[in-house]
């Protein structure tokens, strides 16, 4: 679940410039379950190559995560194509009003694609590997909406702590409920 969190940490991140980035999310702003799955949709591929890269050593040769692409390539990027619009208006919700214009340019999305994937892989231990891999494996014959949104409920489920309410998410997903 930690690799999950980190992704979608990765993607609220990366949309920015370096300085905008270094600002904090808006406050109380947190993204529905559609939204936070747009924008997982749009860098998973990109930052699963990455992870995959990472745990080449930990994995045997045949693992998905290995070679995601088979499973995550073509289909989630055309997904991601068509989901780009929504990926835009879930970030301008909860990123800084200053960093908003940029969203509306098209290196932001190349930003987000190509910078989630390396700083997902640098959170990822050799320990993190094997279960990532197992649920890769799990969700990969669902249909790609249904894989993601199964993603960002298991992220709403780990955001929640039994005893003490919630725990500070890396990428502020709604709670059931407040949806």
């Amino acid at each position: 679940m930690k690799a999950m969190r980190l992704l979608a940490f990765a993607a609220a991140a990366c949309a920015l410039s370096t300085q905008a980035a270094a600002q904090p999310l808006r406050a109380r702003a947190c993204l529905t379950a559609p939204e936070a799955e747009s924008l997982l949709i749009t860098v998973i591929p990109d930052a699963l190559e990455e992870v995959g890269r990472t745990c080449a050593t930990q994995l045997p040769a045949s693992a998905l995560l290995r070679s995601p692409g088979r499973a995550f390539g073509d289909t989630y990027r055309a997904l991601a194509d068509a989901n780009w619009p929504n990926t835009r208006r879930a970030l301008a919700k909860i990123l800084p009003v200053e960093a908003t214009p940029m969203l509306d340019n098209d290196l932001a999305r190349l930003m987000l694609i190509s910078l989630a994937g390396p700083i997902v892989a640098q959170q990822v231990t050799p320990a993190d590997c094997g279960p990532a891999n197992r649920f890769l494996t799990m969700i990969a014959p669902l249909p790609p909406k249904n894989a993601v949104a199964a993603i960002v409920a298991a992220m709403q489920i780990a955001a929640t702590d039994r005893k003490n309410g919630m725990k500070p998410a890396a990428i502020p997903i709604c709670p059931f409920g407040a949806q």
